[in-house]
This record gives structure tokens, C-alpha cells and sequence, in this order.
């Protein structure tokens, strides 16, 4: 409390003081109780002869008195005490009260601005930290991202090689132009032979049998390393199909033969010419003969003549034989060769965009960090990764290094988005495993048609030997 507010306090109880003591004063004088009528035992007779009227008069000077007082005492109170003393003192102890009362409520709302703003900063860190968590960029992330950044295009390509392998086996057993089998199944055999003889002959097979008809012996100088290795490969599917992840296929390219450097041709992608010739070893051996064109022209009107149903009957033997070819062909193009990138003991590409990205350089660190040899990395991928490679390195290869599950300790967003893409790459596996279920059950559809055409031959037999024996 202020010194100016006990200075009015105290006043006020002085002046309190003062009139109690009046009203004290007042009943003691006049006696207004029974005990002073007692006092005065003797006063009856005096007052008797008094005159009637001094007491009247008496009396009125009295009340006058007393109005007199109680006047004084009102102005007192009201002027004095009240409008003097304590209505000031209470006004002043109203208004301290009230800025008090502010100072307080400042300091309320100091204190309340300041926990809204540490809420504030708290959010904001807490948004910050979880940003951090969710955010922040994987090593393995990036693994999968990089691995598979050309995984889609490869396999396009892959579907590319089929179809023109397809058509390719297809066109030479109709006999079209430019084709082995255009000029009848002869002529077929012996360019086949011409190339069995140049590139596959190996005179140590049948006990040395074969010396005379292979055109390069082992002593020639010519037959070096790399023509050692194309002996047998339109036999050997385990050496030319199974065993490499990349063939190079690319039936999309236009430089295929270097005819500059030396009389002998060199043929960029061997592979293609070794695995056309395994599909002609295995498909169509022996081709159909060609049949004149005059002999297939239709006749209005007419049934179909024998020479037109035997064409009819080879379209049927093609389209059954193709079913069995496409597994081979599906196979061949999943490890045809992917998207192209320069090699890398090839000089630079002229401008940037002449080979676009492949994944070839991400999947060589990790077979570099799983410890192979950098002289077989190349020889397992090729230049240009194929889908099967790329799938071998996704599903199997990357996860043989204990680096990725020690990176399994990582941020809980990181490790969903890694189970997101397992998930992924789960899915790739089980459409490729559904193309194989729909590859073999066509297979085996044409298995059951072959065995219900019989049957049905054996059922058609029976039928015209009864009505020819009721005639």
C-alpha cells in the first residue's frame, strides 16, 4: 500500500474516532435511560415549579441543539469525512488497483504471447525434424532407382527382338524374299552348311571325322581366340542361351557388318548370327517346298484343290510349330542386349545424347562391392545390360551385399519406400512368371489338339470305312 493511501486511512479513522465519542458524549449528558431517572430522585418537585413555559422553552432550545448537532455531524460525515476523505482515498486506491491490475494482466498476456510463440517454434522444429526423417534422400533408394532407370526400355526391346525373331522363322518357312528358305529347302541346306563349315566346324569333333570339311583348321593362324569360341554355338544352347545374362541382339541397329578392315567381313553382333542358325537347327529343319503361285490361285465357285488344302495343312504345321518357337524366342529376348551406351574402351560418343543412359555403370558397383573380378563384370553384363541381367542384379545380386540390410537401419519413411519397391519388383517377377504359366499352357494346348486330331483322324477313318461297306 502507498504512503498517500494509509495518510487517508488514517484521517478516516480519526474521524471516526471523534464521532463515537460525540454520540458518548450526547447519551451520558441527557440520559436517555431509566438508571437517570433514578439519579434524580429529587427533580419532580423542582421541575413542578418551574414554569410551564421556560421548560417549553427549554426544550425547543434543546432539539435546536440537538438539529444543530446532528447538522454538523451530517456535514460532517458527508463533507468532511466522505466527499474529503474517504471518497478521494477510495478513488485513488481504485485507480492504483486498476493499473496495478493492468501491470498484472500485461504480464498475463507477456507470459501467454510467449508460450504461443515457443508452441510456435516447437511445431516448427518438430515439422522440421520430421521432414528431415521423411525426406532425406537413401543410398538404397537411389540403388533401386538407378538399377532400374532403364529396366522398362530394355524390356521393350526385348519384346522388339521376339517379334523379329518370330517373323524372321516365319517368313523363312513361307519362302518370302531375302530369307534362306526362299528358293526351296535345298538351297536352305546348303547355306546353312556353307556357315557350319566356316564358323561352327571343329575338325576334333567325331575322332578328327570332320578335318576335311571344316574350312579353318586348328593350326590356321586365323583361328584365334574368338573364332575358337563360336565352335558349336548353333548346337550348344547352354554356351550361346543359358549361360551368358547378355546376348547382343539388336535386330534395330544398321551397323552390322565392318567390311572395311580386312577382306573378311566382321559382323558386329555374332550373337545374332549364331542364334538364327540354332533356330534353324531346331525349328523347321527341313522346310516346306515351294509351291508355284498358279497352283494356289482361288477358283470361284469351286471346293479347294489338294495342292490348296497341302498349303492350308503347312500354314496349320507354321502356326503350331511357332507356339514352340516362341518360348525360345522369349527367352532369347529377355537377355537381348538393352539399351545402348558407349563402351568402355570405346571412344567418346560425338554428342551427348548420342547413346542415352543405360545401367550398366550402377550395376557394375555392385558387382564391384560384392568382390567380382572387374575382367568378368563386363563379360557378365555386356555392354548394354539386357532385362535379364538387370533382373538378376535386382533380384538376387544386390541383396547378397550385407551393405543392404545394415542400410535397413535408416529412417522409417526410407525403409517403407525400400519395402515399396521390393514390392515392385516382387510384382515385375510374378508378370514375368505369368508370361512362362501362358507360354507353357499354349504349348500344352497345342500338345492336346495334336493328340485330338489324331483321334479325330481315327474317328474319320471309321467313318468312311462303315459307309463304305454299307455301300
Amino acid at each position: 500500500m502507498s504512503l498517500n493511501t494509509l495518510k487517508i486511512f488514517v484521517s478516516a479513522r480519526r474521524y471516526l474516532v471523534r464521532l463515537v465519542v460525540t454520540l458518548l458524549a450526547i447519551f451520558t449528558l441527557f440520559g436517555f435511560t431509566g438508571t437517570g431517572h433514578a439519579i434524580c430522585t429529587d427533580c419532580g418537585s423542582e421541575i413542578e415549579s418551574v414554569d410551564s413555559s421556560i421548560w417549553k422553552q427549554s426544550e425547543n432550545r434543546f432539539d435546536s441543539r440537538i438539529n444543530a448537532r446532528f447538522r454538523s455531524l451530517q456535514n460532517f460525515i458527508i463533507h468532511d469525512m466522505w466527499e474529503q476523505s474517504i471518497l478521494p482515498a477510495m478513488m485513488l486506491a481504485a485507480e492504483q488497483f486498476t493499473v496495478v491490475a493492468l501491470q498484472q494482466v500485461m504480464a498475463i498476456g507477456m507470459f501467454i504471447d510467449a508460450e504461443s510463440q515457443m508452441d510456435a517454434q516447437r511445431l516448427l522444429q518438430e515439422i522440421r525434424a520430421d521432414v528431415h526423417k521423411r525426406y532425406q534422400p537413401s543410398v538404397g533408394m537411389c540403388e533401386f532407382g538407378s538399377v532400374m532407370k532403364s529396366i522398362a526400355v530394355t524390356e521393350r526391346r526385348g519384346e522388339v527382338m521376339a517379334v523379329t525373331l518370330a517373323q524372321r522363322s516365319q517368313d523363312r518357312q513361307l519362302g518370302q524374299q531375302n530369307t534362306s528358305g526362299t528358293y526351296g529347302n535345298d538351297l536352305d541346306h546348303d547355306i546353312r552348311i556353307m556357315h557350319f563349315k566356316n564358323l561352327f566346324c571343329n575338325e576334333k569333333d567325331r575322332g578328327s571325322a570332320l578335318s576335311a570339311a571344316c574350312s579353318l583348321a586348328w593350326t590356321d593362324t586365323s583361328f584365334d581366340a574368338d573364332a575358337r569360341v563360336r565352335i558349336n554355338k548353333d548346337i550348344d544352347y547352354f554356351s550361346l542361351v543359358d549361360s551368358p545374362w547378355t546376348l547382343t541382339l539388336d535386330f534395330t541397329n544398321d551397323d552390322i557388318i565392318d567390311d572395311t578392315a580386312s577382306l573378311n567381313p566382321e559382323i558386329h553382333n555374332e550373337d545374332e548370327e549364331h542364334l538364327l542358325a540354332m533356330a534353324s537347327n531346331l525349328y523347321a529343319h527341313n522346310t516346306f517346298p515351294r509351291i508355284p503361285a498358279r497352283l494356289l490361285v482361288n477358283r470361284v465357285g469351286k471346293d479347294l484343290t489338294t495342292m490348296q488344302k497341302s498349303y492350308m495343312d503347312m500354314r496349320s504345321i507354321i502356326a503350331k510349330r511357332s507356339v514352340a518357337e516362341n518360348s525360345f524366342y522369349a527367352i532369347a529376348a529377355m537377355k537381348a542386349e538393352g539399351n545402348r551406351l558407349e563402351p568402355p574402351t570405346g571412344s567418346p560418343p560425338s554428342a551427348p545424347d548420342s547413346f542415352p543412359m543405360s545401367a550398366r555403370i550402377y550395376m557394375q558397383s555392385i558387382l564391384e562391392e560384392l568382390g567380382v573380378p572387374a575382367t568378368e563384370i563386363l563379360t557378365l553384363l555386356g555392354d548394354n545390360p539386357s532385362y535379364y541381367a538387370q533382373m538378376e542384379v535386382l533380384t538376387k545380386k544386390l541383396y547378397q551385399n550385407p551393405d543392404f540390410y545394415t542400410n535397413l537401419y535408416d529412417k522409417p519413411a526410407n525403409v517403407e519406400r525400400k519395402i515399396v519397391a521390393l514390392q515392385a519388383i516382387k510384382l515385375m517377377q510374378k508378370f514375368d512368371v505369368l508370361k512362362s504359366s501362358l507360354r507353357n499352357e499354349v504349348s500344352t494346348s497345342v500338345l492336346l489338339e495334336l493328340a485330338v486330331m489324331d483321334l479325330q483322324r481315327e474317328i474319320e477313318d471309321q467313318i468312311q470305312a462303315i459307309g463304305v461297306g454299307d455301300e
